[in-house]
């Protein structure tokens, strides 16, 4: 517990308060001289607490901004789906970690986890990265692959359209709740147990007994597959001499006994 005046570690971001930022000379990983990075400790409303660094470079003008999650990691997985209707949806907070993925299944687009690092945005922020890493490619694209390209143009096309908020589109990540604390109708939340390789990625200890549960079924799994594959050997006949092939299978033979009394 804090205090009365003592002020808690991670507080709320508003704009009453005056952030407490703290700056470290820390290296620059493009031209190897020193820079600046920022931290802030704060809190996202019905989020969790965060750290969010800036980090800037007055020799080569370098700069990265990036957000890590500061709290306890949950026990289960979420999944956010909102349907963007309008113009105001656009505008809803979105916080993507470098854990999490951001999807529009309308577009078969993804972001995948550990492709960027975290930040925080909104959702026509998410549209406009998106179009402007595209947009990124497409100068190299229509020189060496010019059908690639032009696909591209395509999809680029079709996400500048959804910043309309003229059609109505779902997308799947951590947004803002403009009903908060209460339920949001056009937000679903739901939970999911994470598999032995999310808990891993996260850099968790994978339960024992969840190890040797999985062993358990790999080895079932790769027994079964055993089964059903037919191996051939190269050998030689035993009557001509001459060279042939040796199959082989493992199966079961049911024995039967009889017993007379």
């Amino acid at each position: 517990m804090t205090s009365a005046n003592e002020k808690p570690m991670f507080r709320d971001l508003n704009a009453d308060n005056d952030p407490e930022v703290t700056e470290i000379e820390s290296l620059c990983l493009r031209c190897q001289k020193n820079g600046i990075t920022k931290l802030l400790l704060t809190k996202i409303p019905f989020y969790k607490e965060v750290v969010l660094m800036s980090f800037s470079c007055d020799h080569c003008n370098w700069e990265n901004n990036e957000l890590q999650p500061a709290s306890k990691i949950q026990e289960k997985g979420v999944i956010y789906k909102l349907k963007v209707e309008n113009s105001k949806d656009l505008a809803r907070v979105v916080v993507k970690t470098e854990w999490a993925s951001i999807t529009i299944p309308e577009l078969e687009f993804e972001i995948p986890a550990h492709s960027q690092e975290g930040t925080v945005t909104n959702v026509e922020g998410i549209i406009a990265r998106a179009c402007s890493n595209l947009h990124s490619t497409l100068a190299y694209l229509k020189k060496e692959d010019p059908d690639s390209a032009g696909k591209i143009e395509e999809f680029i096309e079709k996400m500048t359209k959804l910043k309309s908020g003229e059609s109505p589109f779902y997308i799947n990540s951590f947004l803002e709740n403009f009903n908060a604390p209460l339920p949001d109708p056009q937000l679903e939340v739901s939970y999911f147990d994470q598999s032995l390789e999310e808990i891993r990625m996260l850099g968790l200890q994978v339960p024992e007994d969840s190890e040797n549960a999985t062993s358990s079924v790999q080895l079932k799994e790769e027994d079964e597959d055993l089964r059903e594959e037919v191996l051939g050997l190269p050998t030689n006949c035993y009557s001509c001499n001459a060279p042939c092939t040796t199959n082989m299978k493992i199966t079961h033979i049911l024995l039967l006994l009889s017993y007379i009394y």
